[in-house]
This record gives structure tokens, C-alpha cells and sequence, in this order.
């Protein structure tokens, strides 16, 4: 089903749906650079037609909005709460700030919407295009002996993570007992260096690559420290991170070991 076609959108069966964890839509912010338009035509689009599609059929199912930590100001003070100054540095973010200004406009036309915050996810089942998958892939090729050095960034940025398996519980929490019109962060509430997780990588696979700086991978906008604080959420619905970082890159490696 191509969410981005309204008529094929309708074609879904509202009037079986109780809540909508919303999800569609385009992911990793570094392209977004370059396809700014589609960017933000696809994910507040689609957003639209699922709306529209829920008011055709005359019903009003609950909405989680995924949004993003990376729309506020990095300059804020940290951790960054959800009353934090919100300024988008990429054109995902754009798109993510407009998705949530739509959820608050189909509040006025009967909706229950609430939004997700969600800071970096991290976890089996990644694909490349994000520093843990990209970091680990490299790393296994010089492991297989079919490299001898791991291209990077910026690896001095530090940025939350979260596991996606702890994240896809927050949604799950959220969607039942978060508070229609309320924001919330989701967030490990600790900041990690680039070098710290090619460290883990690097020990846990126990190899000493050559590290060599790809300019291609340097973001325009790159800001020093983020993490945020995810109290509201906990207050709301007991929930915490359970998974740390060493786990999360082991099931990392493990999974990229079986496509390498």
C-alpha cells in the first residue's frame, strides 16, 4: 500500500482501527540534504492522507505522531525537554516539526493525537545510513580481512541512543496512556560519543582497523551534545530504557555478521 496515494490510502479500513502508531515515511536525516522536497512532501503528506482517509470514513481513531529530538535547538540548555526552543536543522526535521503542527490542526477536526519525540534509535535490523550499522558493517570487513580501515565522520558529536526495542515499548505505553496533545521525549537521557561506539565496536570484534576521516560523511550542520530527559514519559507511563549500549551494538553485530 503506497501511503503517499490518498486514493490508495482510502482504500484502508478505518473503522477497524483503534490507534495508529505513525511511522511512514522517510528516515535518515543526511539525505534529506539533498531531497529536501521530498523530504517533506512524503512524510506530511502521508501523514495527511491518513487523516482524511480516517475523516472520509467518519471515524476517529487515536494517532501517535513519530516526531524527532532532533528538532530542537541544540544551543538549549541539556538535558532537552519537551518545553525546550525547537529551531529544525535539516529538512527532515522541517518535516517532522510540520507533521506535528498537523497533528494539532486534526485535533480541531475530532482527533486524540499525541507526539513522540524519539531521540537516536539504535538496534538489530538497522540498515546502513546510520553510524552503528555503518561503523559495524566496516568493521566486520576488516575483520573478514576484505578491508583494513573503517571510513568515518564526525565521530566527536555525542548524541542520545536508545535501543529500538525499548523505544518501540515507549510507542506502545504512549498509544494507550500517553495524554492526547501532549509531547513526549523518548531518550536514553545520556550522551555518547561517535568514538566511544567505534570503541565498542572495535573491542568487541577485537581488531585495530586504520580509521580515516570521509569528508562525504560530515553532516553540513553538526551540533556538539544532545541528550534529553525523558521524566515526562516515565511520569506518565513507568517507562525506562532497560537495554544499554554494549548489548545493543552485540545484536548489532550479530545481525550485520549475517549479511556481510
Amino acid at each position: 500500500l503506497d501511503l503517499t496515494n490518498k486514493y490508495e490510502t482510502n482504500k484502508l479500513n478505518f473503522k477497524t482501527i483503534d490507534g495508529i502508531i505513525h511511522l511512514a515515511g522517510l528516515a535518515a536525516v543526511a539525505p534529506s540534504y539533498d531531497q529536501p522536497i521530498e523530504y517533506i512532501n512524503t512524510n506530511m503528506g502521508i501523514e495527511v492522507n491518513l487523516y482524511e482517509a480516517a475523516i472520509k470514513q467518519n471515524v476517529r481513531p487515536r494517532f501517535l505522531i513519530i516526531s524527532s529530538g532532533t528538532l530542537y535547538n541544540p544551543r538549549s540548555k541539556l538535558p532537552l525537554k519537551e518545553d525546550s526552543d525547537v529551531e529544525p536543522s535539516s529538512p527532515y526535521a522541517v518535516s517532522k516539526l510540520g507533521q506535528e503542527q498537523l497533528a494539532h490542526y486534526y485535533t480541531s477536526r475530532g482527533f486524540e493525537s499525541i507526539i513522540a519525540r524519539p531521540f537516536n534509535h539504535v538496534g538489530p535490523g538497522q540498515n546502513t545510513g546510520f553510524i552503528v550499522p555503518d561503523l559495524v558493517e566496516q568493521a566486520l570487513k576488516v575483520k573478514l580481512g576484505r578491508s583494513k580501515k573503517v571510513l568515518v565522520g564526525n565521530l566527536s558529536a555525542k548524541r542520545d541512543y536508545t535501543d529500538v526495542r525499548d523505544i518501540v515499548k515507549a510507542y506502545r505505553l504512549l498509544i494507550t496512556k500517553g495524554e492526547p496533545s501532549n509531547t513526549y521525549n523518548i531518550c536514553s537521557g545520556e550522551s555518547v560519543s561517535g568514538e566511544e561506539i567505534l570503541g565498542i565496536i572495535l573491542k568487541q570484534l577485537k581488531i585495530k582497523p586504520d580509521i580515516e576521516v570521509d569528508s562525504t560523511k560530515i553532516r553540513p550542520v553538526d551540533a556538539a551534545d544532545i541528550y534529553g530527559s525523558y521524566k515526562k514519559l516515565h511520569d506518565a507511563t513507568g517507562w525506562r530504557p532497560t537495554i544499554n549500549l554494549e548489548k545493543t551494538i552485540k545484536d548489532v553485530i550479530e545481525d550485520c555478521s549475517k549479511r556481510v
